[in-house]
């Protein structure tokens, strides 16, 4: 009942306040473009040397791949919701994801799912099936990256072999949470089965999916990092294994501020392995930069697409007396 009443509160704020709390969702966009700003103008010492000597002829190849990992992790997101929920179309998915993935640049990752939770909400789907299908989602990442990163990481760096043991640990750990049977017993646990078990072939595809993400996002990275250096294809395999690693050193400090952190200091200390320090930082810094104004962009637009939607478009709370989230 203490949950239904905290629940009815934040109803009764939302219900007094609809304008105010619409307008700071705008205010809020306008915010973090200003903190884009403020970091690129922070960061021009480092970036004015090497952008007069770059190479404009890679950008539009950073603008495609980024476009292309962006099309994976959406559908990605979509394959794994769908395992919990199959009455939404992925248009729907689509939208939400894009709408809420700018929320993992504010401080907690209580905004980036708990985003998620409330419009699905809106759909009629459980919020615990959406919190899970987002725990799903964080553990088939980390597992992806871990095994790109000890896939190709010993082709760029001379590593021992027993560097590759905590990788493979826990890649097989989190394998083991994903079979069917234990995913299924989990879910039961928690008063949530699933609709359909999820068969090997789901938990394989959602895999290759976000392998094929990390890989198109280490292609992006390659990319940036031609436009202040000639090519160099000796550079592609610690590239595409740093990418993968920074994303698991990512995965490790998900519930924390997702700002210039664990994933963006990994990636530079990877590069800096076989590029200079100077640049290595620039290239982390601008990857953080750009990505972070692309989902800005998408994230505002795909936000003014869901508000004309009909299902969202009197998006509002609804105090009742539905528990189904309770556990």
């Amino acid at each position: 009942m203490e949950l239904e009443k905290l629940k009815q509160f934040f109803v009764n704020i939302y219900t007094r306040h609809k304008k105010f709390i619409n307008i700071m969702v705008y205010f809020l966009w306008a915010f973090l473009l200003v903190i884009i700003l403020i970091n690129a103008w922070n960061s021009r010492n480092q970036l004015l040397p090497y952008l007069k000597g770059t190479n404009s002829r890679y950008i539009p190849y950073v603008i495609l791949f980024y476009l292309l990992a962006l099309t994976l992790a959406t559908i990605n997101w979509a394959a794994i919701m769908h395992a919990f929920d199959q009455s939404l179309s992925l248009w729907t998915h689509v939208r939400i994801y894009l709408v809420t993935m700018v929320t993992r640049r504010l401080p907690g990752t209580i905004w980036y799912i708990g985003g998620r939770m409330l419009l699905y909400k809106q759909l009629g789907v459980s919020q615990l099936s959406t919190a899970s299908a987002s725990g799903v989602e964080i553990i088939v990442s980390f597992i992806a990256d871990c095994i790109l990163a000890a896939i190709f990481l010993p082709f760029g760096l001379d590593l021992s072999n027993y560097w590759l043991i905590p990788l493979i640990t826990v890649s097989l750990i989190g394998l083991t949470i994903l079979h069917p049977s234990v995913l299924s017993f989990l879910m039961k646990k928690i008063k949530r089965p699933l609709i359909t078990p999820v068969e090997w072939w789901r938990v394989i595809i959602w895999l290759l999916l976000r392998m094929a993400l990390v890989l198109t996002g280490g292609l992006m990275i390659f990319q940036t990092i031609l436009i202040f250096i000639p090519e160099n294809s000796d550079l592609l395999f610690l590239v595409l294994g740093a990418r993968a690693l920074s994303g698991a050193a990512g995965m490790l400090t998900y519930f924390l501020p997702s700002s210039f952190g664990t994933s963006d200091l990994t990636l530079l200390a990877m590069l800096s392995t076989i590029i200079p320090t100077s640049l290595s930082a620039v290239i982390a810094i601008l990857v953080r930069l750009y990505t972070s104004l692309f989902e800005l962009i998408f994230g505002f637009i795909f936000y003014i697409i869901l508000k004309k939607s009909p299902e969202f478009r009197n998006f509002t709370f609804k105090g009742n007396n539905d528990f189904r989230d309770q556990p």
